[in-house]
Protein backbone atom coordinates (compact mmCIF):
# COMPACT_ATOMS: atom_id res chain seq x y z
CA UNK A 1 0.00 0.00 0.00
CA UNK A 2 1.46 3.92 -0.98
CA UNK A 3 0.31 6.40 0.82
CA UNK A 4 0.87 10.52 -0.04
CA UNK A 5 1.36 11.80 3.38
CA UNK A 6 0.02 15.37 4.62
CA UNK A 7 2.96 18.26 4.13
CA UNK A 8 3.28 20.32 7.42
CA UNK A 9 -0.21 23.01 6.60
CA UNK A 10 -1.98 20.43 6.03
CA UNK A 11 -1.47 18.79 9.36
CA UNK A 12 -1.77 22.04 11.17
CA UNK A 13 -5.37 22.54 9.17
CA UNK A 14 -6.33 19.20 10.44
CA UNK A 15 -6.05 20.16 13.92
CA UNK A 16 -7.64 23.43 13.73
CA UNK A 17 -10.44 21.77 12.12
CA UNK A 18 -10.68 18.90 14.62
CA UNK A 19 -10.36 21.30 17.93
CA UNK A 20 -13.79 22.76 15.76
CA UNK A 21 -15.51 19.77 15.03
CA UNK A 22 -14.63 18.97 19.01
CA UNK A 23 -16.16 21.75 20.28
CA UNK A 24 -19.56 21.73 18.32
CA UNK A 25 -19.77 18.23 18.88
CA UNK A 26 -19.36 18.56 22.87
CA UNK A 27 -22.05 21.46 22.94
CA UNK A 28 -24.40 19.23 21.06
CA UNK A 29 -23.60 16.36 23.41
CA UNK A 30 -23.92 18.12 26.56
CA UNK A 31 -27.11 19.24 25.28
CA UNK A 32 -28.22 16.07 25.71
CA UNK A 33 -26.17 13.12 27.79
CA UNK A 34 -26.20 15.01 30.87
CA UNK A 35 -30.54 15.37 31.02
CA UNK A 36 -31.01 12.13 29.25
CA UNK A 37 -31.29 10.10 32.84
CA UNK A 38 -32.96 12.58 34.47
CA UNK A 39 -35.88 12.91 31.50
CA UNK A 40 -36.25 9.36 31.70
CA UNK A 41 -36.96 9.00 35.52
CA UNK A 42 -38.95 12.59 35.18
CA UNK A 43 -40.73 10.03 32.74
CA UNK A 44 -41.22 7.17 35.13
CA UNK A 45 -38.38 4.93 34.30
CA UNK A 46 -37.26 2.56 37.11
CA UNK A 47 -33.66 1.13 37.64
CA UNK A 48 -33.65 -1.18 35.06
CA UNK A 49 -35.05 0.98 32.17
CA UNK A 50 -32.59 3.83 33.47
CA UNK A 51 -29.65 0.94 33.05
CA UNK A 52 -31.03 0.27 29.44
CA UNK A 53 -29.61 3.93 28.54
CA UNK A 54 -26.29 2.47 28.90
CA UNK A 55 -26.76 -1.33 27.91
CA UNK A 56 -28.79 -0.72 24.65
CA UNK A 57 -26.21 1.29 23.14
CA UNK A 58 -23.57 -0.55 23.87
CA UNK A 59 -26.04 -3.89 22.29
CA UNK A 60 -26.37 -1.25 18.73
CA UNK A 61 -22.46 -0.71 18.85
CA UNK A 62 -21.93 -4.77 19.14
CA UNK A 63 -24.44 -5.34 16.25
CA UNK A 64 -22.78 -2.52 14.15
CA UNK A 65 -18.87 -2.09 15.01
CA UNK A 66 -17.55 -4.98 13.21
CA UNK A 67 -19.50 -4.88 9.80
CA UNK A 68 -19.54 -1.30 9.94
CA UNK A 69 -15.27 -1.34 9.97
CA UNK A 70 -15.57 -3.55 7.12
CA UNK A 71 -17.84 -1.04 5.26
CA UNK A 72 -15.61 2.03 6.30
CA UNK A 73 -12.00 0.22 5.29
CA UNK A 74 -13.57 -0.64 1.69
CA UNK A 75 -13.50 3.01 1.52
CA UNK A 76 -10.18 4.73 0.48
CA UNK A 77 -11.39 7.83 1.49
CA UNK A 78 -12.94 7.84 4.84
CA UNK A 79 -13.81 11.53 6.02
CA UNK A 80 -17.17 11.46 3.46
CA UNK A 81 -18.45 8.58 4.80
CA UNK A 82 -17.66 9.34 8.22
CA UNK A 83 -18.97 12.24 8.26
CA UNK A 84 -22.45 10.75 6.85
CA UNK A 85 -22.64 8.31 9.81
CA UNK A 86 -22.34 11.45 12.39
CA UNK A 87 -24.67 13.21 10.53
CA UNK A 88 -27.17 10.36 10.80
CA UNK A 89 -26.52 9.60 14.51
CA UNK A 90 -27.05 13.48 15.23
CA UNK A 91 -30.47 13.48 13.50
CA UNK A 92 -31.55 11.29 15.98
CA UNK A 93 -31.32 13.99 19.00
CA UNK A 94 -34.71 15.46 16.87
CA UNK A 95 -36.19 12.08 17.70
CA UNK A 96 -35.49 12.61 21.32
CA UNK A 97 -37.27 15.32 21.43
CA UNK A 98 -40.46 13.61 19.69
CA UNK A 99 -40.63 11.23 22.39
CA UNK A 100 -42.23 13.19 25.76
CA UNK A 101 -45.44 13.81 23.10
CA UNK A 102 -46.31 9.62 22.78
CA UNK A 103 -48.97 8.60 24.80
CA UNK A 104 -48.14 8.50 28.12
CA UNK A 105 -47.34 4.33 28.20
CA UNK A 106 -44.85 4.21 25.01
CA UNK A 107 -42.75 7.32 26.52
CA UNK A 108 -40.42 5.89 28.71
CA UNK A 109 -39.99 2.93 26.11
CA UNK A 110 -39.35 5.17 23.25
CA UNK A 111 -36.73 7.12 24.96
CA UNK A 112 -35.06 4.57 26.18
CA UNK A 113 -35.45 2.61 22.26
CA UNK A 114 -34.35 5.73 20.45
CA UNK A 115 -31.44 6.27 22.45
CA UNK A 116 -29.99 3.23 21.87
CA UNK A 117 -30.83 2.80 17.70
CA UNK A 118 -28.60 6.25 17.92
CA UNK A 119 -26.26 3.98 18.89
CA UNK A 120 -26.29 1.95 15.81
CA UNK A 121 -24.90 4.70 13.75
CA UNK A 122 -23.18 6.44 16.48
CA UNK A 123 -20.77 3.22 16.97
CA UNK A 124 -20.10 2.78 13.26
CA UNK A 125 -19.15 6.55 13.40
CA UNK A 126 -17.07 6.38 16.35
CA UNK A 127 -14.89 3.59 14.50
CA UNK A 128 -14.65 5.44 11.55
CA UNK A 129 -13.63 8.30 13.15
CA UNK A 130 -11.10 6.92 14.86
CA UNK A 131 -9.40 5.18 12.04
CA UNK A 132 -10.16 8.49 10.25
CA UNK A 133 -7.98 10.85 12.79
CA UNK A 134 -4.87 8.12 13.27
CA UNK A 135 -4.21 9.02 9.42
CA UNK A 136 -5.22 12.59 9.63
CA UNK A 137 -2.76 13.54 12.28
CA UNK A 138 0.03 11.68 12.63
CA UNK A 139 0.94 10.26 15.99
CA UNK A 140 4.09 12.56 16.99
CA UNK A 141 1.28 15.48 16.68
CA UNK A 142 -1.45 13.77 18.29
CA UNK A 143 -1.03 13.53 21.93
CA UNK A 144 -0.38 17.42 22.28
CA UNK A 145 -3.08 17.95 19.71
CA UNK A 146 -5.64 15.94 21.26
CA UNK A 147 -5.20 17.58 24.97
CA UNK A 148 -5.37 20.84 23.39
CA UNK A 149 -8.65 20.04 21.64
CA UNK A 150 -9.68 18.30 24.76
CA UNK A 151 -8.90 21.55 26.92
CA UNK A 152 -11.12 23.81 24.52
CA UNK A 153 -13.93 21.10 24.33
CA UNK A 154 -14.03 20.55 28.29
CA UNK A 155 -14.27 24.71 28.69
CA UNK A 156 -17.13 25.04 26.30
CA UNK A 157 -18.84 22.11 27.45
CA UNK A 158 -18.73 23.67 30.92
CA UNK A 159 -20.26 27.19 29.45
CA UNK A 160 -22.98 25.24 27.85
CA UNK A 161 -24.05 22.80 30.39
CA UNK A 162 -24.11 25.75 32.99
CA UNK A 163 -26.50 27.60 30.64
CA UNK A 164 -28.91 24.90 30.21
CA UNK A 165 -28.32 24.41 34.44
CA UNK A 166 -29.30 28.13 35.07
CA UNK A 167 -32.44 27.78 32.67
CA UNK A 168 -33.53 24.99 34.56
CA UNK A 169 -33.25 26.51 37.87
CA UNK A 170 -35.04 30.35 36.49
CA UNK A 171 -38.18 27.83 35.48
CA UNK A 172 -38.16 26.17 39.19
CA UNK A 173 -37.92 29.42 40.87
CA UNK A 174 -40.47 30.85 38.78
CA UNK A 175 -42.86 27.51 37.50
CA UNK A 176 -42.36 29.22 33.72
CA UNK A 177 -40.97 31.56 31.90
CA UNK A 178 -43.35 34.35 32.26
CA UNK A 179 -41.02 37.35 30.79
CA UNK A 180 -40.88 35.18 27.60
CA UNK A 181 -44.69 34.72 27.42
CA UNK A 182 -45.40 38.41 27.88
CA UNK A 183 -42.71 38.77 25.19
CA UNK A 184 -43.65 36.20 22.44
CA UNK A 185 -46.45 34.11 23.24
CA UNK A 186 -44.51 30.87 23.65
CA UNK A 187 -45.40 29.17 27.14
CA UNK A 188 -43.19 26.48 28.05
CA UNK A 189 -45.14 25.02 31.10
CA UNK A 190 -42.80 21.47 31.27
CA UNK A 191 -39.78 21.23 32.06
CA UNK A 192 -39.80 18.58 29.86
CA UNK A 193 -40.24 20.78 27.08
CA UNK A 194 -37.09 22.58 27.82
CA UNK A 195 -35.29 19.09 27.84
CA UNK A 196 -37.05 18.88 24.08
CA UNK A 197 -36.07 22.44 23.44
CA UNK A 198 -32.07 21.03 24.38
CA UNK A 199 -32.26 18.16 22.08
CA UNK A 200 -33.48 20.14 19.16
CA UNK A 201 -30.57 22.91 20.00
CA UNK A 202 -28.23 19.69 19.87
CA UNK A 203 -28.92 18.63 16.56
CA UNK A 204 -28.69 22.29 14.96
CA UNK A 205 -24.84 22.49 16.62
CA UNK A 206 -24.36 19.14 15.13
CA UNK A 207 -24.55 20.41 11.67
CA UNK A 208 -21.45 22.59 12.37
CA UNK A 209 -19.66 19.55 13.95
CA UNK A 210 -20.09 17.51 10.47
CA UNK A 211 -19.08 21.26 8.64
CA UNK A 212 -15.75 21.59 10.70
CA UNK A 213 -14.92 17.65 9.79
CA UNK A 214 -15.72 17.71 5.85
CA UNK A 215 -13.05 20.68 5.90
CA UNK A 216 -10.46 17.94 7.29
CA UNK A 217 -7.99 16.63 4.89
CA UNK A 218 -6.61 13.24 4.51
CA UNK A 219 -3.75 11.41 3.27
CA UNK A 220 -4.78 9.62 -0.39
CA UNK A 221 -3.77 6.19 -0.33
CA UNK A 222 -3.24 3.78 -3.36
CA UNK A 223 -3.92 0.73 -3.33
CA UNK A 224 -2.96 -2.22 -5.46
CA UNK A 225 -5.72 -4.60 -7.16
CA UNK A 226 -3.67 -7.23 -4.80
CA UNK A 227 -4.33 -5.61 -1.53
CA UNK A 228 -7.92 -5.40 -2.20
CA UNK A 229 -7.95 -8.73 -2.49
CA UNK A 230 -6.30 -9.56 1.14
CA UNK A 231 -8.58 -7.36 2.25
CA UNK A 232 -11.86 -9.50 1.72
CA UNK A 233 -10.15 -12.11 3.81
CA UNK A 234 -11.72 -11.20 6.83
CA UNK A 235 -12.02 -14.55 8.70
CA UNK A 236 -7.98 -14.75 8.32
CA UNK A 237 -7.51 -11.58 9.18
CA UNK A 238 -9.66 -11.58 12.43
CA UNK A 239 -7.63 -14.54 13.02
CA UNK A 240 -4.58 -12.43 12.93
CA UNK A 241 -5.87 -9.74 14.84
CA UNK A 242 -6.84 -12.30 17.96
CA UNK A 243 -2.87 -13.66 17.69
CA UNK A 244 -1.16 -9.80 17.50
CA UNK A 245 0.05 -10.26 21.27
CA UNK A 246 0.30 -6.09 21.46
CA UNK A 247 -3.16 -5.58 20.66
CA UNK A 248 -4.68 -8.83 22.77
CA UNK A 249 -2.63 -7.82 26.10
CA UNK A 250 -4.00 -3.95 25.67
CA UNK A 251 -7.10 -5.41 24.35
CA UNK A 252 -8.08 -7.96 28.07
CA UNK A 253 -6.50 -4.49 30.46
CA UNK A 254 -9.14 -2.47 28.90
CA UNK A 255 -12.20 -5.09 28.82
CA UNK A 256 -11.37 -5.82 32.61
CA UNK A 257 -11.09 -2.45 33.32
CA UNK A 258 -14.37 -0.79 31.08
CA UNK A 259 -16.82 -3.42 33.21
CA UNK A 260 -16.47 -2.19 35.80
CA UNK A 261 -16.34 1.48 34.95
CA UNK A 262 -19.66 0.95 32.97
CA UNK A 263 -21.01 -0.91 36.07
CA UNK A 264 -21.06 2.37 37.67
CA UNK A 265 -23.00 4.14 35.19
CA UNK A 266 -26.59 3.87 36.17
CA UNK A 267 -26.13 3.56 39.76
CA UNK A 268 -24.69 6.81 39.55
CA UNK A 269 -27.49 8.23 38.18
CA UNK A 270 -29.77 6.51 40.52
CA UNK A 271 -27.50 7.48 43.48
CA UNK A 272 -27.78 11.12 42.35
CA UNK A 273 -31.63 11.50 41.71
CA UNK A 274 -33.54 9.05 44.40
CA UNK A 275 -30.59 9.21 47.16
CA UNK A 276 -29.44 12.87 47.24
CA UNK A 277 -32.76 14.52 45.10
CA UNK A 278 -30.61 16.11 42.18
CA UNK A 279 -33.00 17.77 40.06
CA UNK A 280 -31.85 19.13 36.51
CA UNK A 281 -30.34 21.85 37.82
CA UNK A 282 -28.13 19.99 40.09
CA UNK A 283 -27.17 17.45 37.08
CA UNK A 284 -25.89 20.28 35.42
CA UNK A 285 -24.09 21.05 38.13
CA UNK A 286 -22.20 17.74 38.20
CA UNK A 287 -21.25 17.67 34.45
CA UNK A 288 -20.04 21.59 34.76
CA UNK A 289 -18.03 20.37 37.67
CA UNK A 290 -16.73 17.12 35.93
CA UNK A 291 -15.38 19.48 33.12
CA UNK A 292 -13.54 21.89 34.75
CA UNK A 293 -11.76 19.31 36.51
CA UNK A 294 -10.82 17.90 33.01
CA UNK A 295 -10.45 21.39 31.71
CA UNK A 296 -7.60 22.05 34.81
CA UNK A 297 -5.85 18.99 34.77
CA UNK A 298 -5.57 17.89 31.06
CA UNK A 299 -2.25 19.62 30.71
CA UNK A 300 -1.26 17.95 33.77
CA UNK A 301 -1.92 14.75 32.45
CA UNK A 302 -0.51 15.79 28.79
CA UNK A 303 2.45 16.60 30.69
CA UNK A 304 2.28 13.38 32.58
CA UNK A 305 1.69 10.99 29.43
CA UNK A 306 4.42 13.09 27.82
CA UNK A 307 7.37 12.29 30.26
CA UNK A 308 6.33 8.92 31.59
CA UNK A 309 4.73 7.53 28.88
CA UNK A 310 1.09 6.33 28.03
CA UNK A 311 1.24 3.25 30.09
CA UNK A 312 2.33 4.96 33.44
CA UNK A 313 -0.53 7.28 32.88
CA UNK A 314 -3.15 4.75 32.32
CA UNK A 315 -2.50 2.89 35.83
CA UNK A 316 -2.54 6.08 37.39
CA UNK A 317 -5.98 7.27 35.84
CA UNK A 318 -8.25 3.88 36.05
CA UNK A 319 -6.67 3.64 39.82
CA UNK A 320 -8.20 7.45 40.24
CA UNK A 321 -11.14 6.39 38.64
CA UNK A 322 -11.30 3.17 40.43
CA UNK A 323 -11.70 5.04 43.75
CA UNK A 324 -15.23 6.70 42.72
CA UNK A 325 -17.56 4.33 43.32
CA UNK A 326 -16.37 4.34 46.81
CA UNK A 327 -16.54 7.87 47.37
CA UNK A 328 -20.02 8.30 45.83
CA UNK A 329 -20.87 5.71 48.96
CA UNK A 330 -20.07 7.89 51.48
CA UNK A 331 -21.42 11.21 49.91
CA UNK A 332 -24.07 12.48 52.27
CA UNK A 333 -25.21 15.29 50.27
CA UNK A 334 -25.09 17.05 46.73
CA UNK A 335 -22.56 19.39 47.90
CA UNK A 336 -19.84 16.43 48.88
CA UNK A 337 -21.14 14.82 45.62
CA UNK A 338 -19.65 18.12 43.83
CA UNK A 339 -16.46 17.62 45.15
CA UNK A 340 -16.34 13.79 44.64
CA UNK A 341 -17.38 14.75 41.03
CA UNK A 342 -14.24 16.99 40.73
CA UNK A 343 -12.08 13.66 41.08
CA UNK A 344 -13.93 12.06 38.83
CA UNK A 345 -13.77 14.12 36.06
CA UNK A 346 -9.78 14.98 36.69
CA UNK A 347 -9.81 10.78 36.74
CA UNK A 348 -12.03 10.56 33.14
CA UNK A 349 -9.73 13.83 31.67
CA UNK A 350 -6.72 11.02 32.09
CA UNK A 351 -8.71 8.20 31.04
CA UNK A 352 -9.71 10.09 28.02
CA UNK A 353 -6.35 11.39 26.89
CA UNK A 354 -4.15 8.33 27.40
CA UNK A 355 -6.64 5.28 26.60
CA UNK A 356 -7.47 6.32 22.73
CA UNK A 357 -3.55 7.22 22.05
CA UNK A 358 -2.58 3.71 24.15
CA UNK A 359 -5.02 1.63 21.64
CA UNK A 360 -3.24 3.84 18.49
CA UNK A 361 0.22 2.55 19.98
CA UNK A 362 -0.76 -1.67 19.80
CA UNK A 363 -2.54 -1.51 16.14
CA UNK A 364 -0.82 -1.67 13.14
CA UNK A 365 -1.40 0.97 10.03
CA UNK A 366 -3.06 -2.44 8.10
CA UNK A 367 -5.95 -3.46 8.69
CA UNK A 368 -6.44 -0.28 11.58
CA UNK A 369 -10.16 0.29 11.13
CA UNK A 370 -10.95 -3.64 11.60
CA UNK A 371 -8.87 -3.69 15.01
CA UNK A 372 -10.65 -0.78 16.70
CA UNK A 373 -14.04 -1.89 15.23
CA UNK A 374 -13.04 -5.14 17.10
CA UNK A 375 -11.75 -3.65 19.99
CA UNK A 376 -14.66 -1.00 20.53
CA UNK A 377 -17.26 -3.87 19.96
CA UNK A 378 -15.95 -5.63 23.14
CA UNK A 379 -16.47 -2.93 25.05
CA UNK A 380 -19.84 -2.39 23.94
CA UNK A 381 -20.10 -6.08 25.33
CA UNK A 382 -18.83 -4.65 28.28
CA UNK A 383 -21.38 -2.24 28.60
CA UNK A 384 -23.81 -3.91 26.92
CA UNK A 385 -23.99 -6.34 30.41
CA UNK A 386 -21.93 -4.05 33.09
CA UNK A 387 -25.03 -1.73 34.09
CA UNK A 388 -27.38 -4.16 33.88
CA UNK A 389 -25.71 -6.01 36.62
CA UNK A 390 -25.19 -3.43 38.62
CA UNK A 391 -28.64 -2.43 38.36
CA UNK A 392 -29.50 -5.67 39.51
CA UNK A 393 -27.29 -6.35 42.39
CA UNK A 394 -29.05 -2.60 43.43
CA UNK A 395 -32.12 -4.39 43.36
CA UNK A 396 -31.06 -7.31 45.19
CA UNK A 397 -28.86 -5.85 47.89
CA UNK A 398 -28.86 -1.74 47.84
CA UNK A 399 -26.67 1.40 46.22
CA UNK A 400 -24.37 0.87 48.45
CA UNK A 401 -23.59 -2.80 48.50
CA UNK A 402 -24.00 -2.29 44.37
CA UNK A 403 -21.33 0.76 44.37
CA UNK A 404 -18.96 -1.21 46.42
CA UNK A 405 -18.57 -3.91 44.30
CA UNK A 406 -18.98 -1.95 40.48
CA UNK A 407 -15.52 -0.08 42.60
CA UNK A 408 -13.68 -3.46 43.26
CA UNK A 409 -14.33 -4.56 39.87
CA UNK A 410 -12.56 -1.28 38.71
CA UNK A 411 -9.91 -1.82 40.91
CA UNK A 412 -9.34 -5.34 39.92
CA UNK A 413 -8.97 -3.57 36.07
CA UNK A 414 -7.03 -0.88 37.10
CA UNK A 415 -4.85 -3.59 38.40
CA UNK A 416 -4.02 -5.48 35.31
CA UNK A 417 -3.27 -2.43 34.00
CA UNK A 418 -0.44 -2.51 36.50
CA UNK A 419 0.68 -5.18 35.41
CA UNK A 420 0.14 -4.75 32.08
CA UNK A 421 3.24 -2.16 32.46
CA UNK A 422 5.36 -3.68 34.74
CA UNK A 423 5.64 -6.55 31.75
CA UNK A 424 6.23 -4.15 29.37
CA UNK A 425 9.03 -2.55 31.71
CA UNK A 426 10.63 -6.05 32.73
CA UNK A 427 10.80 -7.47 29.12
CA UNK A 428 12.24 -3.75 28.05
CA UNK A 429 9.57 -3.97 25.37
CA UNK A 430 7.71 -0.61 24.22
CA UNK A 431 4.37 -0.37 23.84
CA UNK A 432 4.28 -1.82 20.89
CA UNK A 433 5.64 -5.68 21.40
CA UNK A 434 7.20 -7.25 18.63
CA UNK A 435 5.71 -10.00 16.62
CA UNK A 436 8.35 -12.38 17.36
CA UNK A 437 6.53 -12.33 21.03
CA UNK A 438 3.98 -14.35 20.04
Amino acid sequence: MSKIDLSESDINHNIKCNTRNGIFAVIGMNLVTPFIGILAKTLGADAYEIALLSSLPALMSVISMIPGGIMVDRFQEKKKVTGYVIALTRFFFLLLAITPNLPASWRVFALVLTYGLMNFPGGISNVAWQSFIASAIPAKQRAQAFAYRNKITSICGIIVTLIAGQILRIYNINKGFPILKRITGVDISSEIMIYQIFFVLACGFAVYEVYYHMKMKEPVVLKTQRELAIKKKLLSNIKTIFKYKPFLLFGICSLLFHFGWQMGWPLFTIYQIDYLGADGTWVSYISVVNGLAAFITYPIWSKVATKKGNNYTVVIATFAIAMSPFLYAISWNLYVLLMVNFFMGTAVAGINLVLFNSLLEVVPDEDRTLYIAIYSTLISISAMLAPMLGAHIYKVFNIYVALCIAGSFRLFGSFSFLMRFKYLARTNNSPQLKASNL
